[in-house]
């Protein structure tokens, strides 16, 4: 196995928690959308208040950015993709959630 081969994707980039983009006023609406939501018991979906943001470690740049998906439990989706990088290698983790960054 050539040192390629046994580089993880956890040596390239790094997951984090962000709070969604947008202005104050539209993470302001999705907060209130959000509480909307937990108030009907689910039975309207709610929106992300958080992005699982992937950056390359060695310049910050920003590969991937998906949706953290339900606010109460925005975790769930930073773990899987923390999975996936202490699994995958480098290309593999980049095709696997559609990336177009390089290695």
């Amino acid at each position: 196995m050539t040192g390629a081969e046994a580089q993880r994707a956890s040596d390239v980039y790094e997951a984090t928690l962000q709070p969604r983009r947008g202005g104050r006023l539209v993470r302001s609406a999705r907060f209130l959308a959000a509480f909307a939501a937990e108030l009907a018991w689910g039975l309207l979906p709610q929106p992300s208040l958080s992005d699982v943001v992937v950056t390359r470690r060695a310049d910050g740049a920003e590969v991937v950015r998906v949706s953290a998906g339900d606010p109460n439990v925005p975790g769930e989706m930073l773990g899987l993709v923390q999975r996936h990088l202490a699994e995958l290698s480098p290309a593999a983790f980049l095709a696997e959630w559609g990336a177009d960054g390089e290695v």
